[in-house]
């Protein structure tokens, strides 16, 4: 047995565990959180995660543009807090740095370097990768494992793509006007679902009407917390969230009867996360923005704009420029470069499932517009 098998293995006799000492079946959030983080044993502490050997690729692996992107609202920012002299620069979920890499190298370019820069990631593997990135390219990055590592500042500018989106999800069923948190079982050879105890949910009433028996969903209960450990970490800031999502209304609508739950193996999805055993596949569920929007507000964070991922950056200078300049030599690299770049913008591609949230604290009502584009303004939606 090779060391991804014990790990497998040893994951999978944890897990049962949590079932005998729980007298049965857990709930589906256990379930994930264990298969997901637990440490030394979860799919996030896997040899093999991101790329084409990999069960997904990122928008990080597709070249520079998301971090262009990050880096002119990074800039904008700055510029909305006051320029500051001294800033912190943080991202959270950030996988193998590539990301914060590429966002700092285009902020060098625009002579903008943060006082401190700190990354924070769960998995002790990919903390170990990030810091030998940042090494090799000669950024001094402190490399943390949560939030509250990171002591408190006056001013700070907070970034992560695809992060909300892979935290542990409460997952339910609708049945006889009520929902019933969706558990998982042990059937003796496999795991399989199982219905819990009532679930209390906070989604608009209008929107529970229109379900029908054996609608299921999940829901993100992490999104407060989150919001609070960014909020206790500055006086004055800027958070910007780019994740797969939909508004409240969106998420939950009636058609939608599975829900959004899925998992990523080799590039493939996977609709029922329970069919392969846990620690094989990455596991996600959509954002529910309108509950990070009022997330954010319950603890000092307004939300200045949200858009798709498409409009943003084409909106974006450096994401133009570099176009322009790929167009004027069309090689086959540079072609290939232009593809990722339509994938990332493109509807048909992530350019609108993907969206952008940008949230403020401590800022002035003039400042804040500052962050504002007029074709990414739909908070109206949220």
């Amino acid at each position: 047995m090779n060391n991804e098998h014990q790990r497998l293995y040893a994951l999978t006799e944890h897990i049962l565990g949590l079932m005998q000492t729980n007298g049965g079946a857990i709930s589906f959030h256990d379930w994930m959180k264990a298969a997901l983080y637990e440490p030394k044993l979860g799919y996030y502490e896997s040899e093999k995660i991101f790329g084409k050997q990999g069960d997904f690729t990122t928008a990080a692996a597709m070249g520079n543009w998301l971090a262009l992107g990050f880096a002119e609202s990074i800039s904008k920012g700055w510029e909305a807090l006051g320029q500051p002299q001294a800033w912190t620069l943080i991202e959270q979920g950030g996988g193998n740095g590539d990301l914060l890499v590429h966002v700092l190298q285009a902020l060098s370019e625009q002579d903008l370097v943060p006082s401190q820069i700190f990354a924070v990631e769960t998995s002790e593997q990919l903390r170990q990768r990030q810091a030998e990135n940042f090494k090799a390219h000669g950024f001094e990055v402190s490399v943390v494992s949560t939030l509250q590592d990171i002591k408190p500042t006056d001013t700070a500018i907070m970034f992560s793509n695809e992060l909300p989106d892979a935290f542990p999800v409460q997952a339910f069923t609708y049945q006889d006007k009520k929902t019933l948190e969706r558990g998982v079982d042990w059937d003796g050879d496999k795991f399989v679902w199982a219905e819990l105890e009532p679930l209390e949910i906070h989604i608009q009433e209008t929107i529970q009407a229109q379900w029908t028996d054996n609608y299921c969903s999940e829901i993100n209960p992490h999104l407060v917390t989150w919001q609070q450990d960014i909020s206790r970490l500055f006086k004055r800031g800027v958070v910007l969230t780019v994740d797969y999502g939909y508004t409240q209304q969106e998420y939950y609508r009636n058609q939608r009867m599975e829900g959004t739950l899925m998992g990523h193996y080799h590039h493939q999805v996977v609709e029922d996360v329970l069919k392969l055993s846990p620690g094989v596949c990455d596991i996600t569920a959509h954002v529910d923005f309108s509950a990070l929007k009022l997330a954010g507000e319950s603890v000092g964070l307004e939300s200045i704009t949200y858009t798709s991922q498409g409009a943003w950056l084409a909106q974006g200078e450096g994401v133009q420029q570099q176009l322009q300049k790929l167009a004027a030599n069309p090689s086959v690299d540079n072609i290939a470069q232009i593809t990722h770049a339509k994938r990332l913008m493109l509807p048909t591609g992530m350019g609108e499932s993907f969206k952008l949230l940008i949230q403020a604290k401590g800022l002035e009502d003039k400042q804040a517009q500052t962050l504002v584009t007029p074709s990414f303004d739909r908070l109206s939606s949220l």
